[in-house]
């Protein structure tokens, strides 16, 4: 595997050699602004943050629901690409770095500089990084290829709309990142030859060599996915006769639509035609008193098997004899206070007095499973006349 590919590169320890500064002055300035402008641009990506962390979060969300369908399949490509990129902890990297050259204007003969192979690991990451965007923007054009193909069809408008939104998103980010990451390991690729090398075994392996241009090791991939300006008369094919600048022309409809507007003109027609009316000759007479009678409807009563299900579902809360209490004294305080939002509130004082007495008769004597049971079918009967 190719040393930019590993996902768990290990990085040679942070050191710095003293070395002689002269003729070199310029070079370490601009090493110095360099990192001072990286450590700035990488740590306000709070956008490109949001956009990660919602792609994230849908991919959470769908896993089970489209789990089958090659955009979300996609998407979950690009949030594992997206992960890899937060593990490789570019930030810190530059920071070490960043911290071992001198912060002033004023260089002294003799300056502190970080080794050659501090700087080396920071450009191997930069191009793992750099393939990563560049499968990123590849990755979000794919997607969102499908995402309007469901579009045209009108399958999920919201979900599909919704991801082909943040897939947009996601690929203008990529693409200036990894702009700006090609520009700054070309600023950095030449202070290599002004850095002093560590007294122990060099970091890269033998025959490995960083490319001067970043953007010539990428090749023509990122030509056309990076430095290409789309034009106006550009268009993302989806492969079914339809683009992006053609999916709300609606001047011209289809055979399911026509096939509906003729079912409702022959609607319209059949309800303006009138309708034999049925002759009452046949219909026997018996029949005709019957169905003048007017429908009272036959009571039923509903206090029996269901009433008794929902109540038990509405105090299955109460379980004991504390809840007991308390349950009397809140129906207490609200048939004083607020008599409308009582549940008590049909039933007179006298006599729900008189089932809290009865009740409390028995509180020493019977058990707590007991007495809630026995709570329960005398407030039933309170309430309903049930037993």
């Amino acid at each position: 595997m190719a040393l930019w590919n590993q996902r768990d590169l290990k990085a040679p320890p942070p050191m710095n050699a003293l070395c002689k500064s002269k003729h070199i002055e310029e070079e370490i300035r601009d090493a110095t602004k360099t990192c001072a402008e990286m450590l700035e641009y990488y740590t306000t990506l709070g956008k490109f943050q949001t956009a990660t962390a919602y792609l994230s979060s849908f991919c959470r969300s769908y896993r089970n629901r489209k789990r089958n369908m090659h955009g979300f399949q996609i998407m979950r490509r690009i949030n594992q690409a997206l992960v890899r990129m937060k593990r490789m902890n570019l930030v810190h990297v530059i920071m070490d770095l960043h911290s071992f050259f001198p912060e002033s204007n004023f260089i002294d003969r003799q300056v502190n500089l970080p080794v050659r192979s501090n700087l080396e690991y920071l450009l191997v990451r930069m191009q793992g990084l750099a393939k990563l965007l560049l499968r990123v923007v590849y990755l979000t054009k794919e997607a969102a290829r499908y995402h309007l193909k469901q579009i045209a069809i009108v399958f999920l408008y919201h979900s599909f709309a919704m991801f082909l939104g943040l897939m947009g998103e996601l690929w203008l980010f990529a693409r200036a990142i990894c702009r700006r990451t090609v520009e700054f390991y070309n600023r950095l690729h030449p202070v290599l030859n002004i850095l002093p090398n560590a007294d122990q075994q060099q970091w890269l392996p033998d025959g490995y060599e960083l490319p001067a241009d970043l953007a010539g090791w990428l090749g023509e991939e990122y030509e056309r996915e990076i430095l290409y300006i789309c034009q106006g008369k550009d268009m993302l094919e989806l492969g079914v006769n339809s683009n992006i600048f053609n999916l709300l022309d609606h001047h011209s409809k289809d055979e399911m639509e026509n096939e509906l507007t003729r079912m409702e003109d022959e609607a319209k027609t059949n309800s303006k035609e009138e309708k034999p009316k049925p002759s009452s000759s046949s219909v026997p007479k018996a029949m005709l008193l019957q169905s003048l009678r007017s429908d009272t409807g036959v009571q039923v009563s509903r206090t029996g098997k269901l009433a008794f299900q929902n109540f038990n579902r509405q105090f299955n809360y109460i379980k004991s004899k504390f809840h007991v209490q308390q349950f009397i004294a809140q129906e207490r305080a609200k048939r004083k206070e607020r008599p409308q939002e009582a549940i008590t509130k049909g039933i007179s004082e006298r006599e729900f007095e008189s089932f809290s007495v009865e009740l409390m008769r028995s509180y020493n004597e019977l058990s707590s499973s007991q007495f809630v049971q026995m709570f329960k079918d005398a407030f039933q009967h309170l309430l309903h006349g049930v037993k």
